[in-house]
């Protein structure tokens, strides 16, 4: 997902917010921005990249004993002191990043839910500490924001299946690819037939029970909280369903909601955490 994109879709269910908690968001924004950069820009080769990564596995140690050097991290000490950021998805944030520079290839869904955990649960984990909640015990609140994750990390990756392949990178897990009766050989080749339909459909399926699981975990009362992340979800998940509605043509183009559609979910989430849609 461009940077276009990431923020257009970060930011959309996030005006309402007060101007403090708009100020976090945008500060770990800032972060996950960076760290997904220095591996996905092309700026650095691998060693760079590395080293790049290195620094910040350091800075995120300085930031949490309140001495970071790096603009970026200075600009989270306040996020941190007001709303009780933990270290843990800074640096899982990282850790994530960094698989893509070993590799990008999964043999089961365990070993992509692993990724997933690292580059997208990482930011849930974040954010939903700056949005505030009251009622749902924190362990689910965490289990909510990275199924979350998953849900949002799965969508990308099935709308980038052609995208992802001019980069080498096959993030659709292997063994799921062989049961299908497909290789990734005639994904490589952009073979579109049944089985790749199969495969697809079986990810499909995957991802509407990360959305529908994630919002089991959160208390009724804390949906209003969390509609920032409701927001995103229900633009996600529409942008799924167009997916498969247009049949998984996602091996030469790559599926986008208009601006007037997004909103349309935006106004749906509003709806649904005030008790008014389903």
């Amino acid at each position: 997902m461009s940077g276009a994109e990431r923020r257009s879709s970060f930011f959309l269910g996030f005006l309402l917010l007060p101007a403090p908690k708009r100020e976090a968001l945008s500060a770990i924004y800032a972060y996950c921005r960076l760290i997904d950069d220095i591996v996905d820009s092309g700026a650095l080769s691998k060693d760079e990249a590395r080293r790049m990564l290195d620094f910040w596995r350091d800075e995120v140690e300085r930031l949490f004993a309140g001495r970071p050097t790096h603009s970026i991290a200075q600009a989270l000490l306040a996020p941190i002191a007001r709303y009780g950021l933990t270290r843990g998805p800074f640096e899982e944030m990282i850790r994530g990043c960094a698989m893509d520079l070993e590799g990008t290839r999964y043999e089961t869904i365990d070993d992509l839910e692993s990724y997933m955990r690292g580059v997208a649960s990482s930011v849930g984990e974040m954010c939903v500490r700056v949005f505030g909640w009251t009622r749902t015990p924190q362990e689910r609140m965490m289990d909510f924001a990275r199924t979350f994750g998953y849900a949002f990390q799965l969508t990308n990756i099935i709308r980038d299946v052609g995208a992802d392949l001019e980069l080498g990178r096959v993030y659709l897990p292997l063994a799921e690819i062989r049961d299908s009766g497909y290789s990734v050989e005639r994904l490589v080749l952009r073979d579109h037939g049944p089985a790749f339909d199969r495969l697809m459909e079986g990810q499909y399926r995957r991802a509407k029970g990360y959305y529908a699981r994630a919002r089991n975990f959160l208390d009724f009362r804390d949906r209003p909280a969390m509609l920032p992340a409701e927001v995103m979800a229900h633009v996600y998940e529409g942008l799924l369903d167009e997916i498969k509605a247009r049949g998984y043509r996602v091996l030469y183009e790559k599926t986008a909601l208009s601006p007037r559609r997004k909103l349309m979910l935006a106004l749906r989430a509003w709806a649904y955490c005030h008790g008014l849609g389903h």
